[in-house]
């Protein structure tokens, strides 16, 4: 019996470390692949306005997957917002959203549950790599 034991050790110790290597799971990953709403927001740089604030709101149930995006174009003569409603799906780590109104949307989700803005084929845009909306809401509930 004493013989077996530095072998059951060494194979605790290296089942104990099975896993390690794996990025966790961000939770908007998780809620991505369940019924409920995730949110995000952000505020996104604008060539001629103060900023576009943000907010993107996901909705799954069951088949459903719809969307709301609202870019609210900050200006100090006064702020316009626009609505785009529409279907949202997962191609690997990118959301891509298809509007009503024929409109496209590309992000990038991130390991820690950031979206980053993408291009239609899901590439980075390089002036705006450190462009990111955060997540701020997730419930199981739609």
């Amino acid at each position: 019996m004493a013989r077996w034991r530095p072998c059951a050790w060494l194979l605790l110790l290296s089942l104990a470390g099975c896993g390690r290597d794996q990025a966790p799971v961000a939770p908007a990953a998780k809620a991505l692949s369940s019924d409920g709403r995730i949110e995000w927001q952000g505020l996104m740089p604008c060539a001629d306005c103060d900023g576009i604030q943000t907010q993107l709101s996901l909705l799954r149930s069951g088949d459903l997957r719809s969307y709301t995006l609202t870019e609210t174009y900050l200006a100090q003569d006064g702020d316009t917002r626009f609505i785009d409603n529409g279907r949202w799906r997962r191609d690997g780590q990118l959301l891509r959203l298809n509007g009503d109104s024929g409109g496209v949307h590309v992000y990038a989700l991130l390991p820690d549950g950031r979206l980053q803005p993408r291009d239609g084929r899901g590439r980075a845009f390089l002036p705006r790599e450190g462009d990111f909306l955060e997540p701020v809401a997730a419930g199981s509930r739609p």
